[in-house]
């Protein structure tokens, strides 16, 4: 059996997509009611402020990574000869150990899992969002 096959790229890069849009979405949906109460109810808009950034940093950041992560172990695993494959370490152990992950990346011929795509999709846009957020929570604790 292939450690790796084009039909689990397929269906990791179909998920990472999916998760890429909730968030964009949910996170676009919760900065515009933010702005609307915005002015009108402090205590709606903390809680509001404070549940995004906490679905930015505590859901979407990880669980976007290490979709992107399985997505490179599938994607190019699969271009591997099945003894190759064989060299590799588990998916579970390709997202969650950094050294493992560094050997695999050799054999792989990746040298880096952040590429441009990967660093405005997901780097950047938390990242905008997550200051959006800030200085419209900022602005309203400084405004009387």
């Amino acid at each position: 059996m292939e450690k790796c096959s084009f039909n689990e790229w397929s269906i990791n890069e179909t998920l990472l997509q999916s998760y890429r849009s909730i968030f964009i979405s949910s996170q676009s949906f919760l900065l515009a009611v933010g702005a609307i109460v915005s002015g009108k109810s402090r205590a709606t808009l903390y809680g509001i402020g404070a549940l995004s950034l906490l679905m930015i940093l505590a859901i979407w950041v990880p669980v976007v990574r290490s979709r992107h992560l399985i997505v490179d172990y599938h994607k190019y695993g699969s271009k591997l000869p099945k003894v190759d494959q064989l060299k590799l370490c588990t998916v579970e152990q390709y997202v969650k150990k950094r050294k493992l992950r560094k050997e695999a990346n050799v054999l792989l011929a990746i040298e880096s899992n952040w590429r441009g795509t990967r660093v405005k999709l997901d780097a950047l846009m938390p990242a905008l969002i997550s200051s959006v957020w800030l200085a419209l929570l900022i602005y309203e604790a400084c405004s009387v």
